[in-house]
């Protein structure tokens, strides 16, 4: 085993030992996870042991909250924002009830729908750019339109099973004849939480997924990238697969680095 591939087992099992379990009471669990909000606060969870076989996941209400706390309000008459929020929802399995973002499974689905809620709840928390008026569309959005005009054929929102089942969900999947370009969107590359996770992501699926091409998209347009250097070290240094990060607009302005090539 060589010293670079212990390092990366070392950090990897360090990273998904930050989440912290503590019992509030005999039915409900608290989980701390890694990864941060729009406050700079820790993500939380909580698990309810609803029988011997259910369990609830939920976010207590916190992420649809905390947006509105920043001005983000999530009325009837909002259809841009409902679309786009129960579009992620939907996507991966999440249910919003009272402003909850939830989801329940069978004891042993645990570790898939910790992950889905995880990812539902940071997809969320990125909507915090609709709170200005003049926005009216997401980065992903954004993207999505661009690969469809520009003739690149992909699939939407693809999710597929990794490490011990759990899923993961990929903005888009581009077909090439080396083997699929797995796209993540990210808004703010400022904010690390989206790229920790990303490498997360491709650690859980490095053997079912051994010939994919990793790429990162981050919207320099809006949120200039100040740390690029630091997030191309921290892809090499905390994945064992290749993450290609890219500017937006190095992409907007030569779509062949994400076409179907």
């Amino acid at each position: 085993m060589s010293n670079a591939f212990t390092l990366k087992k070392l950090y990897f099992n360090w990273l998904f030992n930050e989440y912290k379990y503590e019992d509030i009471d005999s039915k409900v669990v608290k989980i701390d996870t890694p990864f941060l909000d729009n406050k700079f606060d820790t993500i939380v969870m909580y698990a309810e042991f609803l029988n011997e076989e259910k369990i609830r996941l939920t976010d207590d209400g916190w992420t649809l909250n905390d947006l509105e706390s920043h001005g983000l309000i999530f009325s009837k008459q909002s259809t841009t924002r409902n679309r786009l929020l129960n579009n992620i929802a939907n996507s991966l399995g999440i249910e919003i009830e009272d402003s909850e973002l939830t989801v329940t499974a069978t004891y042993e689905k645990f570790p898939i729908i910790k992950q889905r809620l995880l990812q539902a709840i940071m997809q969320v928390n990125d909507l915090i750019v609709l709170r200005d008026n003049n926005v009216k569309h997401i980065f992903y959005e954004e993207v999505s339109s661009f690969l469809d005009q520009n003739g690149i054929f992909n699939s939407k929102k693809p999710s597929f099973p990794g490490k011990s089942g759990i899923t993961v969900q990929f903005d888009f999947s581009v077909p090439t004849k080396k083997g699929e370009k797995l796209i993540r969107t990210i808004r703010n590359g400022n904010d690390l939480n989206r790229s920790k996770l990303l490498t997360m992501d491709t650690q859980l699926l490095r053997h079912s997924k051994t010939n994919a091409i990793y790429q990162a998209i981050y919207d320099d347009i809006n949120y200039p990238i100040k740390n690029m250097t630091d997030i191309k070290e921290f892809f090499s240094e905390n994945s064992t697969a290749k993450i290609v990060p890219l500017f937006y607009s190095e992409v907007k302005n030569n779509p062949s680095l994400v076409a179907n090539q």
